[in-house]
């Protein structure tokens, strides 16, 4: 290592004794057989050229050669370079007899860096010179790897990188002052210790001005990527053309395929896989040759800068056939597939799809959408192309949730054979639970009438949010209205829902929500919005299960958007009955199989609301309002969504004794639904709350009116539950014990406990104490079992007592 005239070897002196003193005795007329051994990069070269030096200070005759050089490719190159240097062309033993007649008449000494590269032929001569060499004033120094000896009977000069102290020692000599140990720490850090990439290194360092100190090692990292580059592309230029695919071999296949099966697809013919490992050990390029990876920092795009895009693509495709024949792991299989040219072969697209679910299981779902894009580059029958397409937008909806809307889009509306019928069905599911209602009535909207599944799609037009506010008739649309008798399962929940929100004939809504279920419908949406039209008929068992298929088959499917709707709307029914430890256990669920801030903004705010109301009935009134604080009003969207998050903070607002603020919103609910004919109290029941917050502000005669509605409304439904909650906001307004007592004889064996354990506490109150006392424990041990605090404290206050 020579620098500005001085040579500076640091860790070398017992090395340089061993050189100084063969070049001493070879003065006096002895010979000397020197192998300097080490790993490339460690200074083999210097102390070769420091013996070289001392040499020609003497009266000794110096012939040089170099393993690895294009000038001595073929065999016997050592031997012609050496020759040439004394204008002969001899070669094999006559050469050998030259250079000994030579020694006779004047010391000689030979040296030849990077032995370990040199052809087979030149190493046997090397090998019979030695030894003729001990004959005569000779000293023959090679370097190379401590795996491969050359001179039989050497002494071996074994070199080593720098430890700590020696790389503090250039630290020293490079900047003229001390660095502290964090700076040299982390410069052997990224060099290994590695004389031939830490001066590179140390020089632009001092370049670029940095100062020898900790505050400088981020800069270092930098730096040093730059500089184990160059060292990359400058030791594979120095290797053979056999060993350098094999370099490339590694760096494509990465530690987990196996050794052998390397060697294979690098094709080795001259070199034997050991020593081929070997030489890029020694060159600091991998690391463990029983699992041979590349050296930290190695970047693999180095390796392969000197293929052409043919040879990276066929290597890719040659190790993804065999990795696949010889069991590999299918990921690292799938990894290869991605660089590689479509195969076209049976095995290609089963193994992508398995590798990305095991992905998206692990939460990689980035990864998962490379496997897939791959997958869809193969030639496939249409249903697979299509179930790949439905995969990749599912995968897509945890990393890029409105491309994937996109690509789901897209989908239906492109003509595809009548098999694809069933993942296009899927694809408006995961379209429709994502959110973006906007786009959802676009693109139903637009479907092309020769799809079969078309009337099924185009079903959930109706519940996009605002749909049913915009009229057909214009000409703007091509969405078909709903059927009046609707016996297709994958429209009858959708139907079953239109007719619920209008709140007429309870029984055709009921006959039609089953056939969504019992059918069951294809379209998971139908079925969902069956089951919570059986939830507001009070068929809440029945709603549960039903939920509870939904969802269970959404994650077979994979369908990631469907499954936290599912889940939302069973914590709905849930609470409704009381349940709610399962209700807010749902909830936590539906937030973490997708994440809230994955869902189109104008759909977060319906599981915030759900989250909210089921808070509410725990008596976690903190939480609701911290939930309800994260949705300010220009940003709940519009639509369903916006009223029921306006509706769950009303009930905040009644709860929280805020009547002013519940009034508003309770009104704001309620223009928008009567703006669609949705009159259903079972829907959203908004006039309950409007009624009990004017009442309490004072304004009564508006607060009869609505209670009085609200009763008639719900008498035309029909369901129990919803006629009973009427004639509790009616007790409360206009008074009444006969509206109680009528309310607890509807909610008598009724799923809805907590409503009928709220009646019996208001009848309690106004009926006298002996009668009191039984509805009173009633009421309590309901709201126990429910784990309802609210309702335990009210108990208490009228006289309930625990049991221990």
């Amino acid at each position: 290592m020579s620098r500005e005239g001085t040579i500076v070897l640091v860790e070398r002196d017992a090395a340089l004794a061993v050189l100084e003193r063969s070049v001493r005795m070879l003065a006096s007329g002895r010979s000397s057989l020197l192998e300097i051994c080490g790993h490339r990069g460690t200074g083999r070269t210097a102390v070769l050229d420091h013996a070289v030096n001392l040499a020609l200070r003497g009266d000794v005759t110096v012939l040089t050669a170099a393993g690895g050089c294009a000038a001595l490719n073929g065999s016997g190159g050592v031997v012609a370079e050496l020759m040439s240097q004394l204008h002969r062309d001899d070669r094999g033993p006559a050469a050998i007899g030259a250079l000994v007649e030579l020694a006779r008449r004047t010391p000689v000494l030979i040296a030849v860096d990077d032995a370990d590269l040199v052809d087979t032929e030149s190493l046997a001569w090397l090998a019979s010179l030695a030894g003729r060499a001990v004959q005569v004033p000779m000293v023959v120094v090679v370097v190379t790897d401590a795996r491969l000896p050359v001179l039989p009977g050497a002494t071996t000069v074994p070199l080593r990188p720098l430890g700590h102290d020696g790389v503090s020692v250039l630290v020293t000599s490079r900047f003229g002052r001390p660095g502290d140990d964090e700076f040299a720490g982390a410069l052997h850090h990224h060099t290994g210790g590695r004389p031939a990439t830490l001066w590179p290194l140390l020089d632009r360092c001092a370049e670029d001005d940095l100062e020898p100190v900790g505050a400088s090692t981020d800069a270092v990292a930098g730096i040093a990527a730059e500089v184990l580059a160059d060292y990359t592309t400058r030791a594979i230029r120095s290797l053979p053309a056999e060993v350098v695919d094999l370099l490339r071999v590694i760096a494509v296949c990465g530690p987990s395929f196996p050794v052998d099966l390397m060697g294979v697809l690098a094709r080795l013919r001259t070199i034997s896989l050991g020593r081929a490992l070997e030489l890029l050990a020694g060159a600091g390029l991998v690391t463990d040759q029983s699992k041979p990876e590349l050296t930290a920092g190695i970047r693999v795009s180095r390796v392969l800068e000197g293929m052409s895009a043919q040879e990276r693509e066929d290597l890719h495709t040659r190790a993804a056939r065999l990795g696949h024949q010889c069991a590999v792991s299918p990921s690292e299989v799938a990894r290869l597939l991605a660089a590689a040219s479509p195969l076209g072969e049976p095995w290609v697209v089963p193994l992508l799809r398995a590798v990305a679910r095991d992905e998206v299981d692990g939460d990689r779902p980035a990864e998962a959408v490379g496997h897939l894009r791959r997958a869809l580059a193969e030639p496939v029958e249409p249903v697979v192309r299509a179930e790949l397409v439905l995969d990749l937008a599912v995968a897509e909806c945890a990393v890029a949730p409105a491309a994937a809307d996109r690509r789901l889009a897209r989908m239906l509306l492109e003509a595809q054979p009548p098999e694809c019928g069933d993942v296009r069905l899927a694809a408006a599911d995961q379209l429709w639970g994502r959110g973006d209602a906007a786009l959802l009535r676009r693109t139903l909207t637009a479907v092309r009438s020769g799809q079969g599944d078309r009337d099924a799609v185009t079903s959930l037009y109706w519940i996009a949010d605002d749909a049913p506010v915009e009229t057909p008739e214009l000409g703007i649309l091509d969405t078909a209205e709903l059927p009046v008798a609707c016996g297709n399962p994958d429209h009858a929940g959708v139907a079953a829902w239109m007719w619920t929100c209008l709140g007429v004939d309870a029984e055709h809504t009921r006959a039609t929500a089953r056939i969504a279920l019992e059918a069951p419908a294809k379209l998971l949406t139908s079925r969902l919005f069956g089951c919570l039209s059986l939830a507001a008929l009070d068929d809440t068992a029945d709603a549960v299960a039903g939920l509870d298929q939904v969802i269970a088959e959404a994650r077979r499917r994979r369908l990631t958007t469907v499954v936290p709707q599912a889940l939302m709307m069973r914590a709905k029914v849930r609470a409704m009955t009381g349940d709610l430890d399962n209700a807010a256990a749902d909830m936590e669920q539906a937030q973490s199989a997708y994440p809230l801030e994955n869902l189109h903004p104008d759909a977060r705010p319906i599981m915030i609301a759900a989250d909210m109301l089921v808070n509410i009935e725990r008596g976690r009134l903190d939480r609701a309002i911290e939930l309800s604080a994260t949705q300010p009003d220009e940003r709940i969207g519009f639509g369903y969504a916006r009223t029921f998050f306006t509706f769950a903070r009303a009930v905040l607002a009644l709860v929280t004794g805020d009547l002013s603020e519940a009034v508003a919103r309770a009104d704001e609910c309620g223009r928008w639904m009567l703006s669609r004919q949705w009159v259903n109290p079972a829907v959203l029941p908004w006039r309950s709350v409007a009624a009990a917050a004017l009442a309490a502000t004072g304004d009564h005669e508006r607060a009869a009116r609505v209670c009085t509605r609200d009763l008639e409304l719900a008498q035309r439904w029909g369901a129990p539950s919803t006629i009973a909650r009427a004639h509790l906001s009616c007790a409360a307004v206009i008074g009444g014990e006969a509206h109680l007592r009528e309310a607890v004889r509807l909610l008598a064996d009724s799923p809805f406990r907590l409503l009928r354990a709220t009646a019996l506490l208001e009848l309690a109150q106004v009926v006298d104490p002996a009668s009191a006392a039984p509805m009173i424990t009633e009421a309590a041990e309901i709201a126990v079992l429910c784990r309802s605090a609210p309702l335990v404290q009210r108990a208490r206050g009228l006289g309930w007592e625990p049991t221990a």
